[in-house]
C-alpha cells in the first residue's frame, strides 16, 4: 500500500511538472540603427520619442479642439472599450475557479391528515447548504486564468493602438480638407489667368491678327482648367464628411475654419532608439500579450489530460416548526472528495492539446512578422520623410522657373516675338509646377504623421489603466 502511494505522489508529481511545461518563446533582434535619416530643419521639432500630444507641434487650435472631440466622441474608441469589459469581465470568470462553489436551498411542505375527529396538519422546513471546489493541482485554473488575464493586457494595448490610429487619421483627413481648398485656390488663380488670356485672344480676333485656332486651343485650356474644380470640391466635400465621422458629428452642416496648408506647422520628428520601437508600440506589445496567453492555452490544454480531484461539503437541516428549525439535533452535514480521471477520449484530449500548441507557433510567427514589419515601417517612414522633403524643395524650384518662363513666354508673344503655342505649352507647365507644389505640400505633412504612427503615436509604454464599468449603465 505505501509503494502504491508513493508511485502515485511520483505520477501526480511527473504530471505536475509537466502541465507547467512552456512552449519557447522567440527572439527577436532589434536593429542597431535605423538605415534612414531625418534632417533637422528651422521648422517646429518633436520631442524624441514623440509625447503623448505630439499633435500640438502642427500648431493649430482648430487640429487640438478636432482631436480632443473624437477622443471623446468617436464610436470606434468607444466599441474598443466595449471589448475591453468583455475580456475583463472573461478574465473574472476563469478567475472564480479559484474560489469554492457554494450553493443555499429551502423547501417547505404541508400535509393534511383526515383521521376520526378534527384533521391533523403536519408542516415541515428543509435547508441546505453545499459547497463544492475543485483542487488545482495539474495548473489547469492557473493557465486559464493567466491567459485570460494576458488577453485582457492584449485589448487594453488594443485600445491604445485604436486611439493613436484615430489621431493621426483625424489629422490626416483635416490635412486633406486643406489641401482640396488649396487647390481650388489655385485653380481659380490659374482660370483668371486663363480668362485674361483669352480676352487678349478674343480682342486680337478681332483685329485679324490670329487665327480662330489659337482661339480654339485657348478656350480648350479654359474648359479643362474649369473641369477640375468640381473633382476638387468633390475632394473637399469627401474629406470633411470623414472628418466628421471621425469626430462622431453628423457631416450634415460640419465645416472647419483652415483654408489651406498655410494654416499649420510642418512639424520634423526623430526616429529615436530603434529597440525601444518594442515598447513604445501598443500592436507589439498586443501582439506579445497573445503569445503569452496562448502560452497558458497549451498549459491548460495539457492540464486537462490530468485528473481531476473535487472537494465536496454539505449540511443541512429539517424541522416540522419554523422555531425549531435551528436547534440542537437538527444538523446533518457530510464531507466528501472525489477523483476523476478520463480513461478513453478517442483522442480528443490529446487533439486540444495539440490544438493549442500549434495555436501557440502560429501567433508565435504572427509576432515575428509584426516585429519585422513594425521596424520596415518605421524604416519606410524615415525614407518618406527625407525624400519627401526633398523631392518638394525641388518642385518648389521647378515651380518657380516655370511661373518665370511663363511669364516671360507671355511677354514675348505680347511682344510678337513667339507663336501662341509657346504661350500656351509654358501655360500647362506653370499650372501643373503649382498643382505639384500643393500636392508635395501634403505628402510632407503625412509622412511626418505616418513616422509618428510607426513610432508608437507617442504613448509612453506604459500599461493602460482598465475603464471603468460606468459605460454598462449609461
Amino acid at each position: 500500500m505505501r509503494r502504491l502511494f508513493a508511485s502515485t505522489a511520483l505520477t501526480s508529481a511527473v504530471f505536475l511538472l509537466s502541465a507547467c511545461a512552456s512552449m519557447n518563446a522567440p527572439k527577436i533582434a532589434a536593429p542597431a540603427a535605423w538605415d534612414s535619416a531625418v534632417r533637422v530643419s528651422d521648422t517646429t521639432v518633436m520631442p524624441i520619442p514623440p509625447d503623448a500630444t505630439w499633435w500640438q507641434s502642427f500648431k493649430s487650435d482648430e487640429l487640438n479642439q478636432l482631436i480632443a472631440e473624437a477622443q471623446t466622441n468617436n464610436h470606434s474608441l468607444k466599441a474598443a472599450v466595449a471589448r475591453i469589459l468583455q475580456t475583463e469581465a472573461s478574465a473574472k470568470i476563469a478567475g472564480a475557479a479559484f474560489f469554492p462553489t457554494v450553493s443555499a436551498g429551502g423547501s417547505a411542505s404541508r400535509s393534511v391528515r383526515q383521521v376520526v375527529g378534527p384533521d391533523v396538519t403536519a408542516t415541515s422546513y428543509q435547508g441546505s447548504l453545499q459547497a463544492s471546489y475543485q483542487l488545482d493541482l495539474f495548473g489547469a485554473v492557473r493557465s486559464s486564468a493567466a491567459s485570460a488575464g494576458k488577453r485582457l493586457e492584449s485589448s487594453l494595448y488594443d485600445r491604445e493602438t485604436v486611439a493613436i490610429t484615430l489621431v493621426s487619421n483625424v489629422i490626416t483627413t483635416y490635412l486633406q480638407v486643406l489641401s482640396a481648398r488649396e487647390r481650388q485656390y489655385f485653380a481659380g488663380e490659374r482660370l483668371k489667368n486663363a480668362e485674361e488670356i483669352l480676352r487678349l485672344l478674343e480682342t486680337q480676333r478681332r483685329v485679324g491678327t490670329l487665327s480662330e485656332l489659337e482661339l480654339a486651343q485657348q478656350r480648350a485650356a479654359l474648359a479643362s482648367q474649369r473641369a477640375t474644380i468640381p473633382a476638387l470640391r468633390l475632394a473637399e466635400r469627401q474629406s470633411l464628411d470623414a472628418l466628421a465621422e471621425l469626430v462622431g458629428r453628423n457631416p450634415q452642416g460640419f465645416d472647419i475654419a483652415a483654408r489651406g496648408l498655410a494654416d499649420v506647422a510642418l512639424p520634423v520628428v526623430g526616429a529615436g532608439i530603434p529597440s525601444t520601437l518594442m515598447v513604445r508600440r501598443p500592436d507589439l506589445r498586443s501582439a506579445e500579450s497573445s503569445l503569452r496567453a496562448a502560452n497558458f492555452d497549451v498549459g491548460a490544454a495539457r492540464a486537462a489530460r490530468f485528473p481531476s480531484i473535487q472537494l465536496t461539503a454539505s449540511g443541512g437541516s429539517s424541522s416540522g416548526a419554523l422555531a425549531s428549525l435551528f436547534t440542537t439535533g437538527t444538523f446533518a452535514y457530510g464531507f466528501g472528495a472525489s477523483v476523476a480521471e478520463t480513461l478513453f477520449s478517442g483522442g480528443r484530449l490529446q487533439a486540444q492539446e495539440q490544438s493549442s500548441r500549434a495555436r501557440y507557433i502560429e501567433v508565435a510567427e504572427n509576432y515575428q512578422q509584426a516585429v519585422i514589419a513594425a521596424f520596415s515601417d518605421v524604416e519606410d517612414a524615415l525614407t518618406a520623410v527625407d525624400q519627401n522633403t526633398q523631392q518638394y524643395a525641388l518642385i518648389q524650384t521647378a515651380r518657380s522657373e516655370a511661373d518665370l518662363a511663363y511669364r516671360l513666354a507671355e511677354l514675348r508673344y505680347r511682344a510678337g516675338a513667339i507663336d501662341f503655342q509657346t504661350v500656351l505649352n509654358a501655360q500647362n507647365t506653370a499650372f501643373q509646377a503649382q498643382e505639384s507644389v500643393v500636392q508635395s505640400s501634403l505628402t510632407r505633412f503625412t509622412a511626418v504623421v505616418g513616422l509618428v504612427q510607426a513610432l508608437g503615436g507617442g504613448w509612453d509604454g506604459a500599461m493602460p489603466d482598465a475603464p471603468a464599468n460606468d459605460v454598462l449603465y449609461n
